[in-house]
């Protein structure tokens, strides 16, 4: 059996990650959980690494840059804050979860929900995401579904290169 546990900050990752990506990842794992750990004490975190370290599990830690000015600045950070986190698990979304929705979205279906398409969605922030929806959606959750229904990875490879870095060495490379 192999397993991957896949930490995530909140509600709107762990909904992308059980829509776009869960699904991508069944051929190389038979079990993959979601935690959310941004509201979990740093022990508790830190107790879920070790297990999964002893148990040689694998694991992925996503996380928003926030105010980092790099991906490195986030990570020693990261490092810091969580003893026995691996590097190499850890994957940071520049700037935040909801450039990845976006990211995943044709020009075509932009157009049809009355939004101008996006080259790239590396700088888009949840104030300017949530400007988006308020035309057509009642919700914000209803964009966001609705935005993952027809998600494309392909397209988000390339308008988001978070999500490239991410889906070219966890969806593509193992």
């Amino acid at each position: 059996m192999k397993k991957l546990y896949i930490f995530v900050e909140g509600n709107d990752d762990e909904l992308f990650f059980k829509t776009v990506i869960i699904p991508l990842l069944y051929d190389k794992y038979s079990d993959i959980e979601i935690i959310q750990y941004a509201q979990m004490k740093r022990e508790k975190v830190e107790l879920f690494i070790l297990s999964i370290n002893t148990l040689k599990f694998d694991y992925l830690l996503i996380a928003d840059i926030d105010f980092y000015k790099s991906i490195k600045q986030k990570k020693k950070f990261l490092e810091m804050r969580f003893s026995n986190l691996n590097p190499e698990s850890i994957y940071i979304v520049i700037r935040e979860i909801e450039s990845w929705y976006f990211a995943g979205i044709r020009d075509e279906q932009s157009r049809e929900f009355g939004i101008k398409p996006m080259r790239s969605t590396n700088e888009l922030v949840k104030e300017e995401f949530n400007l988006l929806y308020h035309r057509r959606f009642k919700s914000r959750i209803d964009f966001m579904l609705e935005l993952l229904k027809n998600y494309s990875v392909k397209t988000a490879i390339q308008k988001n290169d978070s999500f490239g870095y991410f889906a070219n060495s966890i969806l593509y490379d193992n």
